[in-house]
């Protein structure tokens, strides 16, 4: 199935500054809770199978709906073993000074990004929902500081993941 980047975009950017009262809240860690929602609102649909299942259901939801490092190896696991959920062509940036030379052209809007700190853990996940106009880099919406369309450079991380969806429910 084709993801819809314009409805998980629109989605983003209607929720990004005031949670939706039909999910639930994570106080202080709703980061990757919150992009779990722009995915579903993409067309994801729940994954109640795997070694890292991604659901959420009448307020219970799975780890990797709402854990950065979880979600991760969930989009990882289904691009590499094919199985059913969300897939994506995944890069690695250390030098976000780097971004045009290594990543440029390769994310859209609705594309995922997240961040490992340095503890090499991955601690937060966002939402491609624009792109600046005169630098031509992406522009984020997030939770766990809520933001819309605010620069995806995050000096206090030392890595930036970029997952290009190329496929969700197959």
């Amino acid at each position: 199935m084709i993801y819809n980047r314009e409805t998980a975009v629109l989605y983003g950017l209607t929720y990004a500054l005031t949670p939706n009262p039909a999910y639930i809240y994570i106080a202080d860690n709703d980061c990757t809770n919150f992009i779990s929602q722009c995915l579903r609102a993409g067309g994801a649909q729940n994954d109640y199978g795997g070694s890292h299942p991604w659901w959420y259901s009448g307020g219970s939801y799975s780890v990797s709906w709402s854990v950065a490092e979880t979600l991760y190896w969930y989009i990882r696991v289904n691009s590499t073993e094919g199985g059913f959920g969300i897939k994506a062509d995944t890069y690695y940036l250390d030098n976000f000074d780097a971004y045009a030379d290594k990543i440029a052209g390769k994310v859209e809007l609705g594309d995922i990004i997240q961040y490992r700190n340095t503890r090499w853990r991955i601690q937060h996940t966002a939402i491609i929902t624009d792109f600046d106009s005169v630098t031509g880099e992406p522009l984020l919406s997030q939770h766990t500081f809520n933001g819309r369309n605010v620069t995806w450079r995050k000096p206090i991380f030392v890595q930036a993941i970029f997952h290009h969806i190329t496929n969700i429910n197959q």
